[in-house]
C-alpha cells in the first residue's frame, strides 16, 4: 500500500476510475423508479463524501504527476470537482422546492 501511494499517477488513475464509478452509481440510482427517495437519500449521503474526498485526493495527487500526462489528469478531475460542486448546489437549492 506504500508503494501505491508513492506513484501519483496510480492513484490519480484509481481515483477517476471510483469517481466514474460513483457517478454511475448515482445516475443509475436516480434513473431507477423502483428506488423510493428515503433510500435515494440515504445513499447519497453516504456516497457523497466519500465522493468528494475520492476527487479532491485524486486532484491532489495530479500535481505530483510527472509529464505529459498531468495536464489531462488535472482537467479531468477539476471537472469532476466542479461537476460534483454543481450537483451538491443544485440539490440544496432544490431541497424545499418539491414536496
Amino acid at each position: 500500500m506504500e508503494k501505491f501511494f508513492k506513484n501519483a499517477l496510480k492513484v490519480s488513475i484509481a481515483s477517476l476510475v471510483i469517481s466514474i464509478t460513483l457517478y454511475v452509481v448515482i445516475i443509475g440510482l436516480f434513473l431507477l423508479s423502483v428506488v423510493t427517495a428515503n433510500i435515494f437519500g440515504t445513499v447519497i449521503k453516504i456516497i457523497v463524501p466519500i465522493f468528494t474526498l475520492v476527487t479532491i485526493l485524486g486532484f491532489i495527487y495530479s500535481f505530483f504527476i510527472k509529464g505529459k500526462q498531468k495536464i489531462p489528469f488535472l482537467t479531468l478531475h477539476f471537472v469532476s470537482l466542479c461537476a460534483l460542486s454543481f450537483g451538491i448546489y443544485l440539490a440544496v437549492s432544490f431541497q424545499g422546492f418539491a414536496p
